[in-house]
């Protein structure tokens, strides 16, 4: 039987003036039809009820006064839809809905308190059932029906807004379930998971809040799937003590802390999901919780996983890219298990390996790293399988007492490879003049090589040592390719002064070998050496050749047999100044190190000296150079590069610098035709012409280009060249068969239009 609908309306005879009014009339299961306006009380739904709008959705405002207490559901199976809820006070409950009862909130406004779903007074403890077992899809219909414990809520295409300390609390064993809600403006906490509570989400989304998005307590379970946490105050998800999470195709963005953050017990299972832009961590995993991810992407922030708890952590298929600081952090005493995780472009180490911590690495890549792409702690133990490390200036730093494992591991583009042998480091990862394959570091093992490096006769293979060819044909499984012959003093001279520009910085190179050449004779001769100091500053602009003649000298200085390797490590500040005290002395150190036997260019060397800032640790670098330059000084050469007038205040920042930099090269701005020679010396290099009507054009070009603080030089000679190439793809794309002479040509045409 339907019953008649029930009307509250103030002005119409006939209608209930007032919705305490007609609930007291109401049977089960009645339909409370309100007109429009604003009713300022608060009642008690004892029975099942439906109360919406007469007309429109929004045209009802039911304003619940500050002394009256909040708005209470008290019966199974009731209804709100398309109602506007106002508080008085933020900071307390505005609808409540209370132990065995069931609340469908539909299409409606909750604003100024927050809502409350209480649990039964002596809860059944619940059955520990894994937060990855429990059915997301249940709409809790059964529940609402007959509710035989803790309240039940269910919230459909509606919004919560405007609360203080949280807009949604569930205790106790309350279940709720939402679906395509919106929450915001909340001075605190989106949704509060208390007790043994379960709050189910498909299609939620948590814009701002002073505190974090969701918050997960005692044993408390959350469901997220399709859902979207924004702008946290603190964290995205906050996990703790023995609640447990799942996230399932969701965005956490822009958390002031991390994104998703375990403590004590918790834990969460995080599935195809995005962690974007966390201040401090895209996830963080404490004390003895755990952590599963599948496919999740992490990206930007300081850190894209934190993990310090003891208990083990999984990432499977996960992506971490653009951190500020380190990809994955392992804290001291921590474990996980990576499986085809990619880090790339990280602002310090891709891999950090903290004391004592354990973890495997299976099949995982990293790229493009500003810190050693591994860096693996006193004390440490991870394992490495199947690793590849791509474009970084070194694969992995072990500190000594530490013992990682290697297995098939392999560098790519890597300017210095310290990967021990046996994981099948090869040359391939040292194109662009990287500086030569290092040793590897003490302490880092290879599985097939037992605890010592190969062996006399065995050399370095992707599974270990195996037996080193003996020259002859058809015996052995490896052998070693020769050494490429060393470029003799004549030729690397040749190779100076093929250089395009540079007239002075070439004659004082060759001055300093003739100076040199001198000395290794009085040396030869049992006479002492006269005092000099190799040591350089090169002063110039940006693209002016500055790190080319320094791989050069680097190189004259072995064929002169003063260097015993020549080669070149390239640094600059963050390579060489730490973030904390006593940070700063191993890690400059470390870099000093790696250059033994060649040379150390510190680019921008100036950044070491800030002007005006009296506590930095650049000096602490400034003062580890010396000390090192001073114990080392037949073995490391160092240069030291930048802006002119920013290297002179560099110089006189510290008094050990002036007396161990007593030469400085200039580099002078190329001039225009310096720049076209440059242009022509790429073309030639990559076997392209340049027509005559292009080089005369390439002049003109050349010539009215703005030459600000920001000009490149030979670099933007280079880019300048790439566009030209570029545009003659373009071109000769359009012909139906080119042959060689038009492949080759660059015409006028190709260069790319003047900037004004």
């Amino acid at each position: 039987m339907t019953l008649e609908p029930i009307r509250v309306s103030p002005r119409s005879r006939g209608a209930h003036r007032t919705i305490t009014d007609a609930l007291s009339a109401a049977p089960t299961g009645a339909v409370i039809s309100i007109d429009p306006g604003e009713y300022a009380e608060s009642f008690r739904l004892v029975r099942r009820v439906t109360l919406k709008p007469h007309y429109g959705d929004g045209s009802v405002t039911i304003a619940v006064p500050a002394a009256a207490g909040p708005l209470t559901v008290a019966a199974p199976d009731c209804r709100l839809r398309g109602l506007v809820v106002r508080g008085a006070d933020p900071a307390e409950a505005v609808l409540q809905v209370e132990d065995a009862a069931g609340l469908t909130l539909a299409e409606c406004t909750v604003t100024g308190g927050r809502v409350e779903v209480v649990g039964s007074r002596n809860p059944t403890p619940p059955p520990d059932v894994p937060v990855g077992e429990i059915p997301l899809d249940d709409d809790l219909s059964a529940q609402l029906a007959d509710p035989t414990a803790g309240g039940v809520l269910v919230i459909r295409r509606s919004r919560l807004r405007a609360a203080r300390h949280t807009a949604l609390h569930l205790t106790g064993d309350a279940l709720a379930r939402l679906e395509d809600t919106a929450i915001q403006g909340v001075e605190g906490i989106g949704v509060a998971v208390s007790g043994s509570a379960i709050l189910r989400a498909d299609l939620l989304r948590v814009h701002g809040g002073s505190g974090s998005a969701l918050r997960a307590r005692d044993s408390s379970r959350i469901l997220l799937r399709g859902s979207g946490l924004f702008g946290a105050g603190r964290n995205g998800v906050l996990v703790q003590d023995n609640a447990e999470a799942l996230l399932t195709d969701c965005r956490v963005e822009n958390a002031a802390r991390s994104g998703v953050r375990l403590d004590h017990t918790a834990r969460a299972l995080i599935d195809e999901s995005t962690l974007a832009d966390a201040r401090l961590s895209g996830v963080e995993v404490r004390d003895q919780s755990r952590l599963m991810m599948r496919g999740v992407r992490v990206t930007g922030g300081e850190t894209g996983a934190r993990l310090r708890s003891t208990e083990e952590s999984v990432l499977l298929h996960c992506s971490f890219m653009g951190h500020k600081g380190n990809g994955v952090e392992l804290a001291s005493g921590a474990d996980a298990r990576l499986r085809a995780v990619r880090i790339a472009r990280t602002g310090k180490h891709g891999v950090l390996v903290g004391e004592t911590a354990r973890g495997a690495f299976d099949h995982c890549d990293v790229t493009a790293t500003a810190f050693p792409a591994l860096h693996v702690a006193r004390g440490a133990a991870p394992s490495f399988q199947g690793c590849r490390v791509f474009n970084a200036a070194q694969d992995v730093t072990v500190a000594e007492g530490a013992e990682p494992v290697f297995e098939s591991c392999v560098s790519v583009n890597v300017a210095t490879s310290r990967l021990p042998a046996g994981t099948g480091t090869g040359s391939a990862g040292h194109t662009g003049g990287g500086e030569p394959t290092q040793p590897p570091l003490a302490g880092a093992k290879s599985p097939h090589a037992g605890a010592e490096a190969h062996p006399a006769g065995s050399v370095g293979g992707p599974h270990g040592a195996v037996p080193a060819s003996s020259g002859r044909p058809g015996e052995g499984q490896a052998s070693v390719p020769p050494e490429p012959t060393p470029a003799s003093l004549p030729e690397l001279l040749a190779e100076l002064d093929e250089l395009v520009g540079l007239d002075n910085v070439k004659r004082d190179v060759g001055g300093m070998v003739k100076l040199m050449q001198t000395v290794r004779l009085r040396q030869q001769a049992g006479l002492p050496a006269p005092p000099l100091s190799r040591h350089l500053v090169f002063a110039g602009n940006p693209g002016t050749g500055k790190t080319t003649v320094a791989r050069l000298y680097g190189r004259l200085l072995h064929a002169l047999g003063l260097l015993g390797k020549g080669h070149l490590v390239e640094v600059d500040r963050s390579a060489l100044v730490g973030e904390y005290v006593g940070h700063t002395g191993p890690k400059t150190t470390e870099a000093f190190e790696r250059a033994r036997g060649g040379v150390l260019f510190i680019d921008e060397a100036y950044a070491l000296a800030l002007p005006g800032v009296a506590q930095d640790f650049g000096q602490e670098s400034i003062a580890t150079l010396v000390k090192l330059m001073e114990d080392h000084r037949d073995e490391v050469v160092v240069i030291a590069a930048g802006y002119p007038a920013d290297m002179e205040r560099f110089i006189s920042s510290n008094p050990g610098l002036a007396s161990r930099f007593t030469r400085a090269l200039q580099f002078a701005d190329y001039t225009d035709d310096e720049l076209v020679q440059i242009v022509e010396h790429h073309a030639r290099r990559h076997r392209y012409q340049l027509s005559d009507a292009a080089r005369k054009s390439l002049t003109d070009f050349i010539g009215a280009s703005a030459r600000g603080k920001q000009f490149g030089n030979g670099r933007a000679a280079r880019q300048l060249f790439q566009q030209m190439t570029e545009r003659q793809a373009l071109r000769v794309s359009e012909m139906t068969e080119p042959d060689a002479g038009e492949l080759m040509l660059l015409d006028e045409q190709d260069l790319p239009l003047p900037t004004s």
